[in-house]
């Protein structure tokens, strides 16, 4: 089978999409290929319908009508090879994905994590592979929160929240007013006020 893949002349390759291109000069979609939908017509008056139907092979719903792909005969033997055992490309993307979801963060470092609002310290990233497969790695986090206790997670870095560094403490606001200078009187009043009322005193 001939897997030689040719785009339409113009074409670019639509990001995080494997087999997928659309044209950057689309008024809908700008390039992106995609066309956000809150709701169907199907939600809305309820139609029936067969999903194989409406949703062609590697193709989503939200796909702008410039997008183009592959016959399917041959994005099926791409998938099939795609998804083999120890398939190269596959173990990149993979590897690719898991260095972004890990960001800057390293064992012994100290991070801010924007969504908790605290600290934490990595103790340690631990990889693994399903099934034995080097091209489907997985990873996972230890860390200590600055409160002294520890979870494992994997969950992604945030390069909109996250940081290496501790947030800037927060300024405290000025400080209060003294009970003796509370008063709306200007202060040379008060002044007066004040010697009056030692000079009235009962004296011993």
């Amino acid at each position: 089978m001939d897997l030689t893949i040719t785009p339409p002349p113009g074409y670019s390759a639509v990001p995080d999409a494997r087999w997928t291109w659309a044209d950057p000069r689309c008024e809908r979609c700008q390039g992106s290929g995609t066309v956000w939908h809150t709701v169907y017509e199907h939600d809305i008056y309820g139609w029936e319908y067969d999903p194989e139907e409406v949703i062609p092979l590697y193709r989503e719903p939200d796909d702008c009508d410039c997008v183009w792909t592959p016959d399917v005969d041959v994005l099926e033997e791409l998938s099939r090879r795609y998804r083999s055992w120890g398939n190269a490309d596959r173990a990149r993307d993979a590897w690719e994905g898991i260095a972004q979801a890990i960001g800057p963060r390293r064992p012994g470092g100290w991070y801010w994590c924007g969504y908790w609002r605290t600290g934490y310290t990595v103790v340690s990233i631990d990889y693994s592979f399903y099934d034995g497969d080097p091209a489907s790695p997985a990873w996972q986090m230890t860390v200590q929160w600055d409160d002294g206790h520890r979870t494992t997670h994997f969950t992604a870095w945030d390069h909109g929240r996250d940081s290496c560094h501790r947030a800037p403490a927060r300024h405290p606001g000025p400080a209060p007013v003294p009970p003796e200078l509370r008063s709306s009187a200007p202060a040379s009043s008060r002044g007066l006020w004040s010697l009056l009322t030692s000079w009235f005193q009962p004296r011993r």
